[in-house]
């Protein structure tokens, strides 16, 4: 009898911390868990989300050849296929050469070189009302396949709170919403979903020398 007390006591001895080493690496786990979830989950779920895909096929004129007019510059971007992209939730993001304006005229600076132009969504806020008139496809607020948007120079009021046209160039980030696209150089249209900030589409084309 002692020795079987003994082995019964000697299993349950070394079965016991194994037990617990065990439970308390599932409940780590566990907490970890319920703690990624609760603080990331938005994330997550965003990151998860599908974006819309497109095709978008792109045309541009401009020139830099003084006296600059910005009127001159235009970006014709048409929907070739794929979902429909909701002006509210698209962003469009163009890279290339050109020029703008930082100050006031006359006293201000021109800048010229690698410039940016942020459209933050494609809503008639904010811009001139040319830009509602160039754009009678978007009017019920659907980029559809076969549409067109048109871009055009200074399509923003400046200054305005509810401007959504942004242009750096050369990291001077606080010039002008208005801009020029340089004759024979290339532009990079990138097409984003603000939801998911995921790329839609991307293309370029070779900016034609405005008349």
């Amino acid at each position: 009898m002692v020795g079987k007390n003994f082995t019964v006591l000697d299993y349950e001895a070394g079965t016991s911390p194994i037990l617990g080493v065990v439970l308390m690496l599932f409940l780590t786990i566990l907490l970890a868990g319920i703690t990624v979830s609760a603080v990331y989950s938005d994330d997550l779920s965003t990151s998860l989300s599908s974006a819309p895909m497109a095709g978008i096929k792109a045309e541009s004129e401009g020139s830099l050849v003084y006296p600059v007019n910005f009127s001159k510059s235009f970006l014709y971007l048409e929907h070739v296929g794929g979902d429909p992209l909701y002006v509210e939730s698209t962003s469009i993001i163009i890279t290339g050469d050109g020029k703008s304006y930082q100050g006031v005229v006359p006293t201000g600076t021109w800048h010229e070189g690698d410039i940016t132009i942020i459209y933050e969504n494609l809503m008639s806020a904010g811009k001139l009302a040319k830009y509602s008139a160039n754009n009678p496809d978007l009017s019920d607020g659907i980029w559809s396949v076969g549409e067109k948007l048109i871009l055009n120079g200074p399509d923003s009021i400046d200054g305005g709170p509810s401007s959504t046209v942004l242009v750096h160039i050369n990291g001077v980030t606080d010039t002008a919403n208005n801009y020029g696209l340089k004759e024979n150089s290339i532009v990079t249209i990138k097409v984003f979903d603000i939801q998911t900030q995921r790329l839609i589409a991307e293309c370029k084309c070779e900016v034609t020398p405005a008349e």
